[in-house]
């Protein structure tokens, strides 16, 4: 008999916690925390999972990036040195026709990423001392990469 209520003890506790773990399952999807419904809008503009190459002109050179980083204080200013590479504001809307030799540079600093860049000049502020890690890569204007990208180091003093 002993054994039997130990059992039956251990099968009520078991259903117990089997349902707080489904109540609150149910609920977190319910309540959508994530706003995983807010990822599709059925009569929203569709955005396509992978845009179709960009041609490239006959004669047209793949463009090629250089950074010249000056360092005064806890500024950096910061040149991009582009050949075959125009530099183009973002007009609010993903294109989906880029032109090539034309677009942005995503802009990363000690591996995190910082934000787009539509100017070859541009200043990084109040940065902490010691070194740090600068990559830029080109983009269209779509975001699709170029596969051209530059890489610096620099110490802030």
């Amino acid at each position: 008999m002993k054994v039997f209520i130990i059992s039956m003890r251990n099968l009520i506790l078991g259903g117990i916690v089997f349902l707080i773990v489904l109540v609150a399952g149910i609920m977190l999807l319910v309540k959508d925390p994530l706003n995983v419904s807010d990822s599709y809008r059925p009569g929203g503009e569709s955005v396509p999972a992978s845009a179709a190459p960009v041609n490239k002109p006959v004669g047209s050179e793949k463009p090629s990036l250089n950074l010249d980083i000056q360092v005064d204080g806890t500024t950096a200013e910061v040149s991009l040195l582009t050949q075959n590479f125009e530099f183009v504001e973002e007009d609010g809307e993903m294109s989906m026709d880029p032109v090539y030799g034309e677009g942005h540079a995503h802009l990363y600093l000690n591996g995190e990423a910082k934000g787009m860049i539509y100017q070859p000049e541009f200043l990084l502020k109040k940065l902490p001392k010691g070194e740090h890690e600068l990559r830029v890569e080109l983009n269209y204007s779509n975001h699709l990469p170029y596969k051209v990208e530059a890489v610096k180091k620099f110490v802030v003093k």
